[in-house]
């Protein structure tokens, strides 16, 4: 029993953080690195993880801990795949300044310009335009979500959400306050497909992703059937 509790009490322990690292040493930041992130894992019930740390343009070191899906066992690794949330709103702002340094956005013009069938409600009474410049930044007054169809297993076009906002408020006057919206950067995606006359996706794989190499990533839903992507949990 006492050998039993000292394991258990090891475990939640965390892992004592070297007291001086030499310059170059990348084996000693990797073990207690590997260390703190099972320590960590356990504590907050991460099923699987994966890391990769840079130097400048070098990868020094890539790994996976845990599973990417546990039910068949399957370990998380350096190529597991996994969905990045909201990280892809940078992604989306990236292909709207390159077809602004293309001189086909102007990003302080009304999004109507580039979307007629945008508009949204203002209590206010005014009609203070949204340019995209407020939806990179959060600063359109838009409400974060709208909950219709949020959770389902075949979800409409995202170009949709465009049409739905008009019969919806905003929250805030444009330009005014910064308020976090995904409504936004939806409606800045429907501006990137509508400006480059072809599925957002698509134009995102040919001039984003594919450039930087990122040869695994994607917008389509159909990524998840690879056999890298991990179970979501």
């Amino acid at each position: 029993m006492a050998a039993l509790a000292a394991a258990l009490s090891g475990c939640s322990v965390a892992p004592t953080r070297p007291d001086a690292v030499r310059l170059g040493d990348e084996d000693t930041v990797k073990a207690y690195l590997s260390k703190l992130i099972n320590h960590e894992m356990r504590q907050g019930d991460v099923p699987g993880l994966s890391i990769a740390l840079v130097d400048d343009q070098r990868v020094v070191w890539s790994q996976g801990f845990g599973y990417a899906d546990q039910e068949r066992r399957t370990p998380a690794s350096a190529e597991t795949i996994y969905r990045v949330g909201s990280i892809s709103k940078l992604f989306t702002d990236m292909a709207a300044l390159q077809l602004a340094e293309q001189g086909r956005l102007n990003v302080d013009l009304p999004v109507q310009t580039y979307l007629p069938n945008f508009s949204i409600k203002q209590r206010n009474g005014t009609a203070t335009a949204i340019t995209p410049r407020m939806l990179m930044t959060h600063h359109a007054g838009l409400p974060r979500d709208i909950l219709k169809g949020f959770m389902t297993t075949a979800p409409e076009p995202f170009s949709h959400v465009v049409d739905q906002l008009r019969d919806e408020y905003a929250d805030y006057p444009p330009g005014q306050t910064f308020s976090y919206s995904n409504l936004g950067i939806t409606v800045l995606g429907s501006v990137v497909e509508q400006l480059s006359g072809e599925p957002f996706a698509a134009r995102m794989q040919r001039e984003v992703l594919l450039p930087m190499g990122m040869t695994h990533s994607a917008f389509e839903t159909g990524v998840s059937s690879s056999a890298l992507m991990a179970k979501g949990y």
